[in-house]
């Protein structure tokens, strides 16, 4: 089974082309764009790996938020981060 990469990312043109990148190197891609939705989802189930945006929609920092509860649900889950800014 694939490992699993959440990707939050709010700007479609480059969640489409990380999202190609990664299920090219053979993980299982589950993209979110905005931070209630992966909240949602991370209630559900932790992916093994999720790479966050700092700004997210409306939210500008609320990959920061996103990563907090990330660390309540998780300590050890791999984040990583990535921005324009």
């Amino acid at each position: 089974m694939p490992k699993t990469i959440a990707l939050v990312e709010d700007d479609a043109a480059i969640r489409d082309n990380y999202i190609v990148a990664l299920k090219n190197q053979g993980y299982q891609v589950n993209a979110y764009k905005d931070r209630p939705s992966a909240s949602d989802a991370f209630a559900d189930t932790l992916p093994d790996l999720a790479i966050i945006d700092i700004g997210l929609v409306d939210e500008i920092e609320g990959g920061f938020v996103l990563c907090q509860q990330l660390r309540q649900l998780s300590p050890t889950l791999p984040i990583i981060f990535f921005t324009a800014r």
